[in-house]
């Protein structure tokens, strides 16, 4: 009952990521919902099968790794059954029983081999015998061997990797090995940490006086305020990544202290403004250079680094907060909201709603970029209204381009069984302001 209950949330999340990944046609989104769903299943049975003791933030990420490198290995148990606890009589009936079936998969293969050689010749040596397994073997019009051959495959590698699973948590080893905790003097850790911050806190007095209130005077001579502005989002987002694990590993690594609690949390006082500062820029380089996939990336992992140090700063203050659940429900719920909205179609719907004069040149760079998540967004491009002007490309060119995108989703759209279904596909098909193939 314990592990029925602790599991819902991840199997909530796996299903909401299978319906994402028949939602999307972007292959980041299928790749990483993939990934999302693996994670979140190890994850969940991290938690029912080894108990519903506290463990730390990276005990939990060494264990989900441990067991997911064991369920590799054990996956080809599968082929050697051998209890190895038993012993005795039983321990060498269990060897004559391998030993029989060993015999028979050799017979087998024996026999497949040399059919190989004779089926044919004994075929083409009479008809009536040929005609029996032609009629027993003949494959449906719609069926391809290719697609048989990977559904046998993906059937195998399913099983090989439940068993794998199943045999690596069955096999114990999972409870949590906690180290001693904070067996550091938390000197040092002032001293260090308090240096670091020193400069954070210079740092973000910087970002509130130049870059938030907009004081041309602080800049260096040649550089206007957009130009500042346009540039070091891309430094901030890995500093942030640097202080969400210098805190956490802070946290477990020094003895208990008020100054260095202060200290940690004036770092992460100095995170969200960092991360704000960055967010600011990113914005401004986006009213300059337009939206894509990867700004809306960039923006979606500082808006989700917020929520993360917010509950760095509720760990460093209350010991049996689990910070390891929050930051997977975060990112869990935040990923989850990223798939369903879909990167491309926002992007390309943001340029279209914000750009006073869309010019030819954007319009194809969207087409030739996106997905056909964006679909719905490039039906409402009118070609006939764009700027010409740098003389790149024609009206006709883009038309052209524009065609070549929708007719590729109706034939793709056409051509997917209902095993191979996506509803971005069939929205893209449906959508296309030319309805002839």
């Amino acid at each position: 009952m314990f592990c029925n209950r602790e599991f819902f949330p991840y199997g909530a999340g796996i299903i909401l990521l299978g319906i994402s990944t028949v939602l999307t046609d972007s292959g980041f989104l299928v790749v990483f919902n993939w990934a999302g769903i693996m994670l979140l299943f190890m994850a969940g049975m991290v938690r029912c099968f080894c108990g519903e003791g506290e463990w730390n933030f990276f005990s939990y990420l060494k264990m989900i790794v441990m067991m997911g490198i064991k369920t590799v290995v054990f996956s080809f148990h599968i082929f050697n059954l051998k209890d190895l606890k038993k012993g005795g009589r039983e321990g060498e009936k269990e060897e004559e029983k391998r030993e029989k079936m060993r015999s028979v998969l050799v017979g087998i293969v024996i026999a497949f081999v040399l059919l190989i050689v004779i089926f044919p010749l004994l075929a083409s040596s009479d008809r009536v015998f040929a005609a029996i397994f032609e009629n027993i073997f003949q494959m449906p019009e719609n069926l391809h061997i290719s697609s048989v051959v990977v559904i046998v495959c993906m059937t195998l590698f399913g099983i090989l990797i439940i068993y794998g699973v199943f045999y690596a948590f069955a096999a114990g080893e999972c409870c949590p090995k906690e180290g001693k905790r904070r067996n550091y003097e938390a000197v040092t850790g002032i001293t260090f940490t308090g240096m670091i911050a020193a400069v954070y806190v210079l740092y973000c007095f910087v970002q509130v006086y130049v870059l938030f209130l907009k004081n041309d005077g602080g800049l260096p001579e040649g550089m206007t305020y957009a130009g500042y502005a346009q540039e070091g989002f891309w430094q901030l987002l890995f500093i942030g990544m640097i202080n969400f694990v210098l805190v956490i590993s802070v946290v477990y690594s020094f003895q208990k202290n008020r100054i260095l609690d202060i200290i940690l949390t004036v770092i992460c006082g100095c995170t969200f403004i960092m991360t704000i500062s960055a967010m600011y820029r990113m914005f401004m380089y986006v009213r300059v250079y337009h939206m894509t996939f990867l700004r809306i990336l960039v923006l979606w992992f500082l808006i989700l680094n917020l929520v993360m140090m917010t509950g760095v700063v509720i760990f460093i203050y209350k010991k049996k907060f689990s910070l390891f659940r929050f930051v997977t429900a975060a990112v869990s719920c935040g990923y989850i909201l990223l798939s369903f909205l879909h990167p491309d179609y926002l992007a390309v719907s943001y340029n279209i709603g914000t750009m006073e004069k869309m010019t030819a040149a954007d319009a194809v760079y969207m087409i030739s970029t996106s997905s056909y998540d964006a679909a719905p967004a490039l039906a409402e491009i009118h070609v006939e209204e764009l700027d010409y002007s740098d003389g790149l490309y024609t009206e006709r060119i883009v038309e052209n381009e524009l065609r070549q995108y929708f007719r590729r989703a109706r034939q793709d759209d056409e051509k997917r069984t209902i095993r191979e279904y996506n509803a971005s596909v069939w929205r893209a098909a449906q959508v296309s302001p030319w309805k002839e193939s």
